[in-house]
């Protein structure tokens, strides 16, 4: 599919949002890239369930989930659906870019005994982390729910590569 071109006409079934240009959108799909290495390397071996929203300054909302699996031993090892994995990448990749999103988070869901936790992020261009408090409120089940009560632990700290070279 080829990029669409100004001279385009905008089609009624078809988002219509400000296309950045390609320099930027590989900027932020680099940023990405780094971005998940990162994290990952923070979360360590095991089962991550990875949570995007996000609002777009046309008023939508977006939405991606993938599964992802880490191993460590023998080798370093990413195992997710390839087209859960490819969504989640272009929704952060399009957050990162920020020039059509108001506001994004990717909440990280680590199955872990004897409850599941969380943490979440992305804000201002790069992964954040998000109070532990207002994760908290964001994952807690409804009332009635028999779902686990999920443990808000502080995101890892991940230093941005704009910042520190």
């Amino acid at each position: 599919m080829t990029n669409p071109q100004p001279d385009q006409p905008a089609r009624a079934d078809r988002r219509s949002l400000p296309y950045p240009g390609d320099e930027a959108i590989t900027a932020a799909r680099d940023r990405a890239h780094r971005a998940f290495a990162q994290l990952f390397t923070a979360l360590g071996a095991g089962r991550h369930r990875l949570h995007y929203g996000a609002l777009d300054v046309d008023g939508r909302y977006r939405l991606a989930s993938a599964t992802v699996t880490v191993t460590t031993a023998p080798a370093w090892h990413l195992d997710a659906d390839p087209d859960e994995f490819a969504a989640i990448e272009a929704a952060v990749t399009a957050a990162l870019e920020g020039s059509c999103t108001v506001l994004a988070t990717l909440v990280v869901q680590t199955g872990q005994e004897p409850g599941p936790v969380v943490c979440g992020c992305i804000e201002r261009g790069w992964l954040h982390g998000m109070k532990a408090a207002a994760v908290q409120a964001a994952v807690r089940p409804c009332g009635g729910s028999s779902a686990p009560v999920a443990r808000a632990y502080p995101a890892p700290f991940l230093p941005d590569p704009s910042v520190t070279g």
